[in-house]
């Protein structure tokens, strides 16, 4: 298995890894992280380890990077789970402000580069790639995503880490039920969609 007795597990990420962490007690939110813990106490009770939610809401690959050192390298851990890209897709589409500052393709490939190379302490990195709950892949926005996933995926390959594919998870989902089902925004994950998240990171972490 790809985790052992005794290890620290961040999730670093935005709003779909925040799940709202500071509303519960234990800062790990509502959503996938904590259900993942539980998965973790539940199916795996002799193995002991430390589960982090370093997700904040809002942040782009530049935020994440900006204080991964902070948040992510002083928590000492050993397996490290990346989820973000969405928001640095979003801003394209939601935000006229010439004042913001919108995150390029090119730029996310150096933050995420500067991520894996600041996540060497760990014994293992994966990234997870960003998705669009939007079967139309003509959709524009679910175009970006897609290639802001292929960048991960790009980049992943040259440093070495792991890689799981989100979108592909969801566009399975999609084949049944449309990504609305789950969210009006087709991008925050809701209760489905963290279960489906928590079931895509369970598996890596029986490699």
């Amino acid at each position: 298995m790809l985790f052992k007795d005794g290890d620290t597990i961040v999730f670093a990420g935005d709003s779909t890894t925040d799940a709202g962490k500071l509303s519960t007690g234990d800062r790990l939110g509502t959503g996938y992280v904590r259900l993942l813990n539980g998965m973790l106490n539940a199916f795996c009770p002799e193995v002991r380890s430390r589960v982090v939610n370093a997700g904040v809401s809002g942040n782009t690959s530049a935020d994440l990077l900006a204080r991964w050192e902070q948040d992510v390298t002083a928590e000492k851990p050993d397996l490290v789970f990346c989820l973000i890209g969405i928001n640095d897709v979003w801003r394209h589409f939601d935000c006229f402000d010439p004042s913001r500052r919108q995150i390029s393709a090119e730029e996310y490939e150096r933050n995420l580069e500067a991520i894996c190379e600041r996540a060497k302490g760990a014994r293992e990195l994966c990234l997870m790639t960003p998705f669009y709950m939007e079967g139309n892949r003509s959709d524009e926005m679910r175009i970006m995503t897609e290639q802001y996933a292929a960048v991960m995926k790009g980049v992943a390959k040259r440093c070495g880490a792991r890689v799981i594919d989100l979108q592909r998870e969801f566009d399975v989902y999609m084949q049944s039920r449309p990504g609305q089902s789950i969210t009006w925004d087709r991008v925050h994950p809701g209760e489905i969609g963290s279960l489906l998240i928590a079931r895509a990171v369970w598996r890596e972490l029986q490699k």
